[in-house]
């Protein structure tokens, strides 16, 4: 914070861990800051290259996101993790500088170095127009947040929506998962401990909200899990070892019902070889039958509720769960969330 501010400078959060408070005038992360960029400085960028380019997942056609002669300074200790396995990076980024350092050392030496170098109406300037674009973002996904509010089954939106409600005046942290980042833009993510990190991948959500409950036992924060169901179908058996060993949590389902993330490598597929899009749903759906996970979490000693198609009882039910974390239980509620598209492929 202090170096952007010394700067003047946006900062687009990668969320890899929580790095940057969502609120502060200079994030701008959402936004096209990248495309007017004159130097990007990379803070312990694991992959530069997919940071810095889009990618058409169809064609596989790669963008820069920044203009030709954009400076790129690469921090950290990314080049120290190379190794014989091609899947631990991405593809080569070509960078003018490489420093291989620590970044909460050299963060601050920067800061030293580069203090009194920028004129202080430069750096006011820059702030201001950075300050301009996080209120657009801010506001652009407000106005989102609110679209097809009142639709059954609810979007992430208003699920993030009425989660926030629910926890904002507790202290808590968010597990894992973050509806579909619905919670970065729309919670208040002021501090580190808020949020460890985006999840790994399918089967590990649960696990690592476990060891985030775990690490949390007897301190009163709040931990709340923002749980897929593809992913706790691979592991329901966690649910057990945070009953047994008074784990308590919030868990709420972010359940489409559905393997979504094949799902939607499906659609792209048949859209891309001209097959059938309405049978992507094949071997991805988890309807017929539905899944219970209110009555699965409650053979395990959990309290639960649901499935909740009616996002006005999202509210209440929330309460309820917190009243049953709070006395030292683990509690989920089984929301049922609609894809990303509205509408199903059948």
């Amino acid at each position: 914070m202090a170096l952007a501010e010394e700067l003047g400078a946006g900062v687009i959060d990668l969320n890899g861990r929580m790095n940057f408070p969502n609120r502060h005038p200079l994030n701008v992360t959402g936004g096209d800051a990248l495309a007017s960029a004159d130097v990007v400085l990379a803070l312990d960028v694991g992959d530069l290259y997919r940071a810095l380019h889009r990618l058409d997942r169809v064609t596989h056609e790669k963008q820069r996101r920044t203009p030709q002669g954009c400076v790129i300074v690469d921090l950290g200790l990314s080049e120290l993790r190379s190794s014989k396995w091609s899947e631990d990076l991405g593809q080569f980024q070509p960078v003018d500088l490489s420093i291989v350092a620590d970044t909460s050392l050299a963060i601050p030496a920067l800061r030293e170095l580069l203090r009194g170098r920028v004129r202080p109406e430069v750096a006011a300037e820059r702030r201001a127009r950075n300050a301009e674009a996080h209120r657009t973002i801010a506001e652009r996904w407000a106005k989102q947040a609110r679209e097809d509010w009142d639709a059954s089954p609810m979007t992430a939106a208003r699920l993030a929506s009425e989660i926030w409600e629910a926890i904002r005046g507790e202290d808590y942290v968010l597990t894992a998962a973050t509806l579909e980042d619905w919670a970065l833009r729309l919670w208040d993510m002021e501090r580190p401990d808020r949020h460890p990190g985006r999840s790994f991948g399918t089967a590990t959500q649960i696990g690592t909200s476990l060891g985030v409950g775990l690490a949390y036992r007897g301190t009163g924060k709040l931990v709340v899990d923002v749980q897929p169901d593809g992913d706790l179908l691979f592991d329901a058996a966690a649910l057990w070892t945070a009953a047994h060993h008074r784990i308590p949590m919030l868990v709420v389902m972010y359940n489409n019902r559905a393997y979504y993330n094949d799902w939607e490598h499906q659609i792209r597929i048949a859209e891309h070889r001209g097959t059938p899009v309405e049978n992507a749903y094949i071997g991805m759906d988890l309807m017929d039958p539905d899944p219970d996970f209110a009555m699965l979490a409650r053979s395990f000693g959990w309290y639960a509720e649901g499935p909740i198609t009616d996002p006005n009882a999202v509210r209440p039910a929330l309460e309820r769960a917190l009243r049953e974390v709070k006395a030292g239980r683990p509690a989920l509620l089984d929301t049922i969330v609609r894809k990303r598209e509205g509408k199903r492929y059948r």
